[in-house]
């Protein structure tokens, strides 16, 4: 039941949410066209009472209604309402999405640590798969369908329990790893904790899906926003006519259709029908969970990992780019496409310029010169500007904030200031091979 919509937005483009807004299962147009006609309909006849049917007398009496009801329709504060209520049901609907039930970590772990080829190995694999599963109406259905054999069943049916008995199959689950470890088909009490953990991982998420359906959100919450959203368009059937000697609106013009009503009206309601499509993403809506897809699907891969994957890896051989002369391949189609980008920090563009060849790296603090003795760190070419240049843009480059660094760093009046432990970097250019020597030696002394 779920809209897959995302390779019709796979590459932005101005016109590529068009092809969204014309689709109509899961669409806003679906979900809101009853509503919508009812209140074109209520608004229509509203319409025609006031031009065709009412006196003189009766429509400054309307008119009268008609101001009033408009001036105070901002006392229903739908924007906050239904803001909260969106944002408080997306949070539910996205964690009851992270806890969907995937069998696939369970039947790989069993499938690797419980070894064997014989068929009681093949049925300690099979049944903790089985044993994984949730479905159904009753549980003779469960039995029919062939999730639990008879003799399961009439085990099940002895333990009598006034609450749902869901982690009866868990457990049996772990009785069987223990079983397994017992008879020798699992090597290693490690591997019984990771079989163990997985196991309890899936439980633990089929509790919270019971817990989020035992208590919902609370039903005054979704009550008070649903009604909120039909009130406010119930008055707008009175309150959005157009009437002659209006004192609200003198200028209105009598467009007949209420076209910027209807576009309200789509976006308010539809933003309702979206936190009513979230509230329960178990139900039978068009973007709801595929749970009985989820259901086949988990049965069908947990068999097929644990019995056709078993034990079946191949061989280790030398891959295709064993010799280092890997080349990407594309299709012919992708081939002549515009040429991808490679990945690149912030700064990996910013070069030094051609004017310092190498970087003096010294202490900041004079008396710790005699632990850490200065480097001298050669500029290779490819870490320079290609061109020189003595524009502003010079001023803002990293080698001229270099040497605004070295010649800050040799007044006495900074190095006063510098904390003791931190480090100076001083760049040399080819004109000036060197330091000024004379007022390190002197900064040493100070």
């Amino acid at each position: 039941m779920t809209v897959s919509y995302n390779q019709s937005v796979a590459t932005s483009r101005p016109w590529t949410f068009l092809a969204l807004i014309f689709r109509w299962r899961g669409s806003v147009w679906k979900a809101i066209w009853i509503q919508y006609s009812v209140w074109l309909g209520l608004y229509f006849l509203v319409s025609a009472i006031y031009r065709f049917i009412l006196q003189d007398y009766q429509r400054q009496i309307f008119v009268q209604l008609v101001d009033y009801t408009g001036a105070r329709l901002s006392y229903v504060p739908l924007d906050w309402m239904l803001g909260f209520f969106i944002a408080g049901v997306l949070r539910r609907f996205w964690y009851l999405y992270d806890i969907i039930g995937f069998i696939d970590n369970i039947a790989c772990s069993t499938a690797t640590y419980i070894r064997g080829d014989s068929d009681r190995a093949k049925q300690y694999r099979r049944n903790i798969i089985r044993y994984s599963r949730k479905r159904f109406p009753t549980l003779d259905t469960v039995a029919a369908a062939g999730f639990m054999m008879p003799h399961e069943k009439a085990n099940f049916d002895q333990i009598q329990y006034n609450y749902n008995k869901y982690f009866l199959p868990f457990n049996w689950a772990w009785a069987l790893v223990y079983n397994a470890r017992k008879e020798g088909l699992i090597e290693g009490d490690y591997y019984v904790t990771v079989i163990s953990e997985d196991i309890k991982k899936f439980r633990t998420g089929l509790a919270w899906v019971c817990n989020y359906d035992w208590v919902p959100l609370p039903i005054i919450y979704p009550t008070i926003v649903c009604l909120a959203v039909h009130m406010y368009f119930f008055v707008c059937v009175m309150a959005r006519q157009y009437v002659k000697g209006s004192e609200n609106d003198p200028n209105m013009i009598d467009l007949v259709f209420p076209f910027m009503t209807s576009i309200q009206f789509v976006f308010y309601m539809g933003w309702l029908k979206v936190g009513e499509g979230l509230l329960n993403p178990w139900g039978e809506d068009d973007d709801d969970f595929e749970t009985n897809m989820l259901i086949d699907r988990n049965l069908a891969m947990g068999l097929k990992i644990v019995d056709e994957g078993y034990d079946k890896t191949p061989r280790l051989e030398k891959d295709a780019f064993w010799d280092d002369t890997w080349v990407p391949l594309y299709s012919e189609a992708s081939a002549h496409e515009k040429r991808y980008h490679q990945r690149q920090g912030s700064l990996a563009h910013i070069k030094l310029s051609r004017s310092v060849s190498q970087v003096r790296m010294v202490p900041r603090d004079g008396r710790r010169a005699s632990v850490v003795k200065e480097r001298i760190v050669n500029v290779k070419p490819e870490e320079t500007n290609e061109s020189r240049g003595n524009g502003i843009g010079d001023v803002f480059r990293p080698s001229s904030l270099l040497n605004l660094m070295k010649h800050a760093a040799s007044s006495h009046s900074l190095e006063r200031q510098q904390s003791p432990g931190s480090f100076r970097m001083d760049t040399l250019s080819p004109t000036s091979p060197t330091t000024n020597a004379k007022e390190y030696e002197s900064d040493k002394r100070d």
